[in-house]
């Protein structure tokens, strides 16, 4: 059931907020051009919800673009992780990863929308910055837990630690996300991603 909420307009009769509706649309458009590259006025238009009203449900635009990154890793990023969480072999794991990256959604734009955000992270707020720290530091954890977990059933060839290989693991798949939003082509970056996770294997 989608979250509404209803707020009092400037004139007239109260107004009724879809709060999913605004996040889906925001999440949809930062994603595709960028977290920079469309104005709270064009975000207005495409939800067809007033700048006030928007104001009022999300503080600032930072509170917005926050809120549109959350919508997104509870949509797409952690899904993908509790996915990841239940593979038995560390190489099904680096080979979803690869999958991941080169993911062509019918109903989403390529590449990885909070890479997008991390390319101009030192222009955003402060609290999306910080939900993005946030969300990086997790995905880092978790590579970090499932190299430990292969490394002690003796499915880690690789004598780098597990930090080095959580931070080696998520420089190479933020590159080839980044590959995919600028339109490379799916199998080119398939094949330099595997050839980068072969290390491990």
């Amino acid at each position: 059931m989608k979250n509404q909420t209803t707020v009092k307009a400037s004139r007239g009769r109260p107004k009724t907020l879809n709060r999913d509706h605004i996040l889906d649309v925001t999440m949809l458009a930062y994603w595709k051009q960028g977290a920079k590259g469309v104005s709270i006025n064009e975000i207005c238009k495409l939800a067809q919800v007033s700048k006030p009203g928007l104001y009022r449900e999300f503080d600032n635009e930072d509170g917005l673009m926050k809120a549109a990154l959350n919508a997104y890793l509870e949509t797409f990023l952690l899904p993908k992780l509790n996915e990841l969480g239940s593979k038995l072999a560390f190489n099904d794991v680096l080979d979803d990863l690869v999958e991941f990256a080169i993911e062509e959604r019918c109903d989403s734009p390529d590449g990885c929308m909070m890479v997008k955000m991390n390319e101009v992270k030192h222009l955003l707020g402060k609290s999306t910055q910080s939900a993005l720290e946030n969300a990086h530091l997790q995905f880092l954890g978790f590579i970090e837990q499932r190299v430990e977990q292969a490394r002690q059933v003796g499915d880690m060839s690789s004598t780098m630690s597990n930090q080095l290989a959580a931070i080696y693991i998520d420089a190479q798949l933020t590159a080839a996300l980044a590959q995919r939003a600028r339109g490379e082509a799916p199998e080119k970056v398939r094949d330099v991603l595997k050839v980068a996770f072969s290390v491990f294997k």
